[in-house]
């Protein structure tokens, strides 16, 4: 009889806080759906993923690296390895680990994605990172993140210069 009693006891202690729970969860349930409609419907990856303030230097930075074949190819070998598991392996913005993360990398094949940024703001998005992209400047070299910025230009359509032997500054290791 005790036992029939303390479960009396604890169910009339719990039943207002299970149902106070469940008043909430049709709100909680309705914001999520209502926060998760909006990124459904924008599915297709932004053109302009972030809104950054550079300064007027990282704007005029220029690239050292000579626009050749070279310095694209080793461009590309960096973004398979080190981009295209979120920006995928074309630089369409579905990489394998964008979708775990639920993030939506830019589609960097739409010309309109990069033609608008100078090459110093590249670098400078590669260096620093965004809220959902790290920044590579502690791991890369800074010849390396040059690279890059040559071959995210190939995904824009521009084709390189052919390589005619040593470039400004790639005799740097």
């Amino acid at each position: 009889m005790r036992t029939f009693y303390a479960l009396v006891i604890c169910l009339i202690l719990l039943l207002p806080g299970l149902s106070r729970g469940q008043e909430e969860q049709p709100q909680q349930g309705t914001q999520q759906t209502q926060t998760t409609a909006p990124s459904t419907e924008a599915s297709p990856a932004p053109t302009v993923p972030h809104q950054f303030v550079f300064t007027p230097e990282q704007k005029a930075l220029k690239n050292p690296e000579k626009f050749t074949e070279d310095s694209v190819d080793k461009g590309k070998k960096l973004f398979a390895t080190q981009c295209a598991m979120c920006h995928g392996i074309t630089g369409n913005g579905k990489g394998d680990l964008a979708a775990v993360m639920h993030v939506n990398p830019p589609d960097l094949t739409r010309p309109e994605t990069l033609s608008a940024r100078t090459d110093g703001e590249i670098f400078t998005i590669i260096n620093v990172g965004s809220p959902s992209m790290p920044g590579e400047a502690k791991r890369l070299k800074t010849i390396q993140a040059w690279d890059l910025v040559n071959f995210l230009r190939t995904l824009e359509g521009k084709k390189p210069a052919k390589s005619a032997g040593t470039q400004t500054g790639s005799a740097a290791p």
